[in-house]
């Protein structure tokens, strides 16, 4: 629930931002460089065409428009000309368009990261089987030992048919989602369509009738954009499921292995009692293999997120803290915009900071799970170095959020939008770690579902600029 509120706002934020900002630079007599005002109005065509974070936009596009946006009005950001405010927000959501790019190469490694951790968790287990059968070897009457397997080898089964029903659900959501996307892509371009074909009709019609036509254009592109909104929403869910299903496919396939292993380590014990030790030093050199094994993928492991990880966190951070800094020379008549885009930026920044911290969690996970499972080397301090880094993440995520929250009341919104941004910022101050004051909850609480219809009303009635103000 969090995390849906979370992107549905800053998806939000970057609309009412984007928007203000092209209505800004499309306005006539308040700049007094030609070059400023014609870069204000070219980044603010580029903005129409993408958002900031748009999945659906290609990759190598968006990175390029961002790039060209920042590169066309840098030089005005700060300067002295009436356009100088527009520029300095302009850059601003160009660095952080740039930074929602790294912030995707993040999450990117940093599920990748997450799979190499649970992999090496799975050969954890294989290194206690391993031991497990070297012990039991390791007696001369097998027949506790032979116990102890059939005992593993049932409970590897039972984790198998366990395994198989949990891919069996995994499977059968995504394919429900997947045929719910097909249906509101199929939606969406049914909507839009139907917009095409009214604007056709506009030219043979009144004014009276085409401005009618227009309302009923618009009426049908928001219904497309929600279908799509809702299409990439789902897509993400897909996107987080499937990770899930191929992890529970190898932990069968691992499982199979093992009883292969437990199975052939049972028929030795019978057949080959005499020579019980030789089997016992054969199952403890395969758990010796399995500690090398180990400690290189941790190695690897370790030296992933320390550089891939690390680094591409370190890039989103960077690029959007510049956005934040690009909003110092936003002052004057865009200010209020420069607010909102601030709290768009720092939002962006929590979720990073919570992404990384919810990355420093599972790593961990991973070493106290080495530690538990006996093996050598200095788990504990690694774990609690994670913890360390997890809590500090976190701080920073619960910072990011009160500074997003304080950044939206800056906006200094007035009417009846106001007690909806005041929602919305006690939302994000929750998010942030900080409850809100008693009374002020039990009335959020009560209008929680007018906020939601806030996000979909806003983005229904924002005035977008026409090709004639642009020119």
């Amino acid at each position: 629930m969090i995390k849906d509120t979370s992107a549905q706002l800053s998806r939000t934020l970057t609309i009412i931002s984007a928007s203000a900002l092209i209505a800004f630079s499309g306005m006539a007599g308040c700049s007094k460089s030609d070059d400023a005002q014609a870069a204000v109005k070219q980044a603010g065509r580029s903005f129409s065409s993408i958002a900031a974070g748009d999945p659906t936009a290609a990759e190598s596009f968006s990175h390029k428009t961002y790039q060209d946006t920042e590169n066309l009005v840098k030089e005005f950001a700060g300067s002295e000309n009436g356009y100088a405010e527009a520029a300095a927000v302009t850059l601003s959501m160009a660095k952080l368009g740039q930074a929602s790019l790294a912030s995707q190469q993040a999450s990117s490694v940093e599920i990748d990261a997450l799979q190499r951790a649970r992999i090496i968790r799975g050969m954890i287990n294989e290194w206690l089987t391993m031991s497990a059968i070297a012990q039991a070897a390791g007696q001369f009457d097998p027949t506790a030992e032979l116990t102890e397997i059939s005992n593993i080898i049932a409970m590897r089964r039972d984790d198998i048919k366990q395994y198989q029903s949990n891919l069996v659900q995994v499977q059968s959501e995504i394919a429900e989602i997947d045929a719910l996307i097909v249906d509101l892509r199929s939606k969406s371009e049914a909507e839009r369509y139907e917009s095409g074909s009214l604007e056709l009709q506009m030219p043979r019609v009144s004014a009276t009738e085409a401005a009618q036509i227009v309302v009923r254009v618009r009426e049908h592109t928001l219904r497309a954009d929600q279908f799509e909104l809702e299409a990439i929403r789902n897509e993400g869910v897909v996107g987080q499921l499937r990770p899930g299903a191929r992890e529970i496919s190898l932990n069968v396939e691992k499982a199979i292995s093992q009883i292969a292993l437990l199975e052939s380590a049972r028929e030795e014990l019978n057949a080959r009692l005499v020579s019980s030790r030789s089997d016992a030093q054969q199952a403890q050199d395969a758990a010796s293999s399995a500690t090398t094994r180990i400690n290189d993928a941790v190695a690897e492991y370790a030296q992933f997120r320390d550089s891939e990880v690390s680094s591409a966190n370190e890039k989103a951070v960077s690029l959007i803290r510049a956005s934040v800094t690009a909003l110092r020379d936003a002052n004057g008549p865009i200010k209020q915009i420069a607010s909102l885009s601030k709290a768009t930026a720092q939002q962006t920044l929590a979720e990073c900071y919570s992404r990384q911290a919810r990355g420093f969690a599972e790593e961990a996970i991973l070493y106290h799970a080495l530690d538990e499972a006996g093996i050598s080397g200095n788990w504990t301090a690694s774990a609690q170095k994670a913890l360390d880094a997890q809590t500090q993440a976190k701080e920073a995520a619960n910072e990011a959020f009160q500074g997003a929250a304080s950044a939206l009341r800056g906006a200094r919104i007035r009417g009846d939008e106001a007690e909806k941004l005041e929602a919305t910022a006690v939302r994000l101050d929750q998010l942030g770690g900080v409850e809100p004051e008693p009374e002020y909850e039990e009335s959020f609480d009560e209008n929680e579902n007018q906020d939601d219809e806030f996000f979909d009303e806003d983005d229904s009635t924002e005035d977008q600029p026409s090709e004639e103000d642009d020119g």
